[in-house]
């Protein structure tokens, strides 16, 4: 692993908690409705995530998880990456337009053309996040393998090489079709999970 791998690594491992149980997010109104038809153009979203990379042998396993705030809309995309007390430890800026930029706490920039080479070149393996977006909708994307639960939402999707299992809070309120939880997971290299906290619908 080179020395720029290394350093995110460390910083995203320093002091995070093992991932825990949440309870089903807390999702806005106008949100909900729009993804029962289809999902949304511009959310604000947080979730704690915990991440596991298990490489080729002879590198080291590592796993760490926190915190994530992302704000998506149609000029781009925000991610900050945070400790569980809340703490930057690094931000992903990809404008609709423009280069993406990855950015550490102790203020390495990194940029590219393609956010998922960029998460490539840092982490060894991608994360997909053209289509994440739709992902944490429960909203497959065209020629995704999807099979649906009793209810019709998504429960296990295959899209990209991905394999995705969602989990969804109790009840039949309108906001029952958001899920709760997302597992996701790539060959068993890369496994992702974020669970929901809250949800916001932005302007």
């Amino acid at each position: 692993m080179n020395s720029r791998r290394q350093l995110l690594w460390s910083l995203l491992t320093a002091g995070f908690l093992s991932a825990c149980a949440v309870p089903p997010a807390r999702v806005g109104e106008g949100l909900a409705q729009q993804a029962s038809a289809g999902g949304v153009a511009s959310f604000d979203l947080s979730a704690r995530f915990s991440l596991q990379f298990n490489p080729p042998s002879g590198q080291e396993q590592r796993q760490f998880s926190g915190r994530l705030q992302w704000q998506h809309g149609p000029l781009g995309d925000k991610l900050l990456f945070m400790d569980p007390l809340g703490q930057g430890v690094a931000e992903l800026q990809r404008p609709a337009l423009g280069p993406v930029l990855l950015q550490l706490a102790d203020g390495t920039r990194r940029e590219a053309d393609d956010p998922d080479q960029l998460i490539g070149e840092v982490l060894g393996v991608p994360l997909p996040l053209g289509e994440l977006a739709g992902w944490v909708q429960a909203i497959p994307g065209p020629g995704a393998l999807m099979e649906p639960d009793a209810q019709g939402r998504p429960r296990r999707v295959r899209e990209s090489g991905w394999l995705l299992f969602y989990h969804y809070g109790d009840g039949e309120s309108e906001f029952s079709r958001l899920p709760a939880r997302l597992d996701a997971s790539l060959d068993g290299v890369l496994k992702l999970r974020l669970s929901f906290e809250a949800w916001e619908p932005l302007p």
